[in-house]
């Protein structure tokens, strides 16, 4: 009777032990998928971050419709590149001193009265989005940073499109070092972001008058 009982007891201290072993296992271990379905949402939340852009704390809504269709996307390239050869200078938009690239754009625009924003990432909130092979003279082309390529840094004015034949007019820090058109070159077509349109091209206010 003693050994039935001393069986007994050891198979139930047996059974209980297991069941706690059971308990404390994590659930990562039992399945593999969880730990698995974790690691693939971090990995798709770092590649959204890696691939957005840094936005202004508030993008300021700029009404232009009053003037948007009295310049002709001529006159106002042709007042920005009288500016060529005008100096590079950070944080300046004025042409006796110099101008940064944002300085330029928006120095350009207000000669036409337009509201525009001063900071090259606040522009993408102004105008009408158009896609690179739309571009017009006049547009306004956005491009990231030269050193951080997930951030806004620099903006310039399209001058022509014509299949290859892409250039724009901007402000450059680089060895130009100053207002210059540039040919759309590898380099330059890695850091484009978008194109933004304020005034209609010419050929579409020629074709409504």
């Amino acid at each position: 009777m003693r050994q039935k009982l001393s069986l007994i007891t050891l198979l139930l201290l047996a059974a209980l032990m297991a069941g706690n072993a059971y308990a404390s296992k994590p659930r990562n271990a039992k399945t593999g998928k969880s730990g698995k379905a974790t690691k693939a949402r971090k990995s798709s939340k770092k590649h959204h971050r890696e691939v957005a852009y840094e936005q202004p704390r508030a993008i300021v809504q700029y009404d232009n419709s009053a003037v948007a269709d009295s310049v002709s996307a001529d006159s106002l390239v042709n007042f920005a590149e009288t500016l060529i050869g005008t100096r590079y200078r950070s944080a300046t938009s004025d042409p006796e001193r110099g101008f940064d690239c944002s300085g330029f754009v928006n120095y350009v625009f207000k000669n036409f009265n337009f509201k525009v924003p001063r900071s090259s990432p606040e522009f993408m909130g102004v105008g009408e989005k158009v896609s690179y092979e739309d571009a017009r003279p006049g547009d306004i082309i956005i491009f990231t940073s030269p050193t951080h390529k997930h951030r806004i840094g620099h903006v310039g004015i399209v001058v022509s499109n014509n299949g290859e034949d892409f250039k724009f007019i901007h402000s450059t820090s680089g060895k130009e070092h100053g207002v210059t058109i540039t040919e759309m070159d590898s380099t330059y077509k890695r850091r484009f972001v978008q194109v933004v349109r304020l005034i209609k091209p010419d050929d579409v206010v020629l074709a409504a008058q």
